[in-house]
């Protein structure tokens, strides 16, 4: 009996916006891989192709590192421990994702992301909610695909209450070149925090 293909789990957010979740380890299991970059990798292009429809795409990268396809469907790509996440954008507008481990290392680098004032806002916060201004700013920054962007420097969360069950996050990118207002969605997967933009 042939072995079944990964399952993909995805969901449109609205019509110009879907989202897409794949296991890595079912993946390398199912495909007999063992190199980590390999596996992410060969795992992206699957979930893009398999999504699409389309077996003839390939996923091309830009001087900063930002994915891009031929067929000008934006993407952005995201993958911690099990989990591999693509953001797909289907009106042109640049999108990021993000998906992040519950770890309380973030705390070990906390001024290296965070302004004064978001430390202060983060007084007392909850290790979950640290990990999501992190993620935040990773969403933000594959959103724009700007080199030389600085978390601590350029991107500025509101303050929100965190919730388990997820909510929206307000941000702004104020740099020399640009300044620009960002709707993030976040959620709690088990032991992980997914981010994404959705204006």
């Amino acid at each position: 009996m042939p072995l079944k293909s990964p399952e993909i789990s995805h969901s449109v957010i609205h019509q110009q916006l879907e989202l897409a979740i794949l296991n890595l380890n079912e993946y390398a299991t199912r495909f007999n891989l063992t190199d980590k970059r390999t596996i992410e990798k060969q795992a992206a292009l699957y979930v893009v192709r398999t999504i699409l429809k389309d077996d003839t795409l390939e996923i091309l990268y830009r001087e900063s590192g930002k994915p891009y396809l031929s067929n000008n469907i934006q993407i952005s790509i995201s993958h911690s421990y099990d989990w591999l996440v693509v953001l797909f954008s289907f009106n042109g507008v640049a999108v990021g994702v993000d998906i992040e481990k519950v770890r309380d290392k973030v705390l070990n680098i906390k001024e290296k992301f965070l302004s004064e004032k978001e430390l202060q806002d983060l007084k007392n916060a909850s290790v979950e909610k640290y990990i999501t201004y992190w993620a935040v700013k990773e969403a933000i920054y594959k959103a724009i695909g700007k080199i030389g962007l600085i978390f601590e420097e350029h991107i500025y969360i509101e303050d929100f209450i965190y919730s388990p069950q997820g909510g929206k996050i307000n941000a702004q990118v104020i740099g020399s070149e640009l300044k620009k207002t960002y709707t993030l969605h976040y959620q709690s997967l088990n032991e992980y925090i997914l981010v994404y933009t959705i204006n």
